[in-house]
């Protein structure tokens, strides 16, 4: 790492689609640096072996003082471990995770001490597809990564610190964000596409329609189902009242859409349109 913390070790506990790419990340940026991970997985772990990880049972068989340890397991999992494993990752340098909520996370953490080393981590990237042949070392580069501080104080400066400085080594881009504003905002911009692409794709298929029929623009907007129900099942329970309103607005709008149509209101179509596209092209 060019500049900021310098880590002994890199420890992955969850070696699919993004622990995997973070472990691949560490060792490609990171040369040798020991990267442990865990995964009950037999394939995820065997593959993640013969790429240089060293795949060990559980977290307390891991080198993790002077380490950074990342939990890429799903939600439910994230929050379970962080929680049951507090007295073995307080031992590090930083602990950090990629789950795209943030709270139940955080509070799972607060089981730490006052000086814990535990920033949450919410990487926008991903894949539709899962496991660790899924991972790829350049998942995070340019990459929006916002960090959720658990620890207040000088505490909480020195982790956010090693937190920007191990995403930045990855390639990420990091910007802090409280962990309630960045779960309000990720339904919308996260859970929200996921519910829309799998309800299309139920729609298509329901009118006999296969996913070879599509062009581009209907592979585009049905890619996000073929994500796994596991990994989004947890997300969808702790966001359940956002998603739903988010759902509800959506519902506004597509009935709007729908009574231009049958009116032959094609002007307002038309307005709608021209309000999408100056938005895409404001984007950033």
């Amino acid at each position: 790492m060019p500049e900021g913390p310098r880590f002994r070790t890199a420890t992955v506990v969850g070696l699919g689609a993004m622990g995997g790419s973070v472990a691949k990340g560490v060792l490609r940026r990171l040369p040798g640096v020991p990267v442990f991970g865990v995964d009950p997985d037999g394939e995820s772990a065997a593959r993640a072996a013969r790429d240089g990880v060293r795949v060990v049972p559980r977290l307390r068989d891991c080198d993790v003082d002077g380490g950074v340890v990342v939990f890429a397991a799903p939600l439910d999992a994230t929050v379970r471990l962080v929680r049951e494993t507090a007295p073995v990752w307080r031992g590090a340098a930083l602990a950090t995770d990629v789950a795209s909520l943030k709270a139940g996370v955080l509070e799972a953490a607060s089981a730490a001490p006052a000086s814990s080393p535990f920033v949450g981590a919410h990487p926008m990237c991903g894949s539709e597809r899962s496991g660790y042949s899924a991972a790829r070392a350049d998942l995070f580069d340019s990459t929006r990564v916002w960090l959720c501080p658990a620890a207040t104080g000088d505490a909480a400066s020195g982790a956010e610190a090693a937190a920007r400085g191990f995403w930045s080594m990855l390639g990420a881009r990091p910007r802090t964000i409280a962990a309630e504003r960045h779960d309000r905002v990720m339904a919308l911009v996260s859970h929200l596409p996921q519910l829309l692409s799998n309800a299309l794709a139920a729609t298509l298929e329901d009118a006999g329609v296969s996913a070879g029929q599509l062009g581009p623009g209907g592979r585009d907007m049905t890619r996000l189902a073929g994500s796994s129900p596991s990994m989004w099942l947890p997300l969808l329970e702790a966001a359940a009242g956002e998603d739903a309103a988010a759902l509800r607005a959506v519902e506004h709008r597509i009935a709007a859409i729908r009574g231009m149509l049958e009116s032959g209101d094609l002007r307002g179509v038309e307005t709608l349109m021209d309000r999408g596209g100056r938005w895409v092209s404001a984007e950033g």
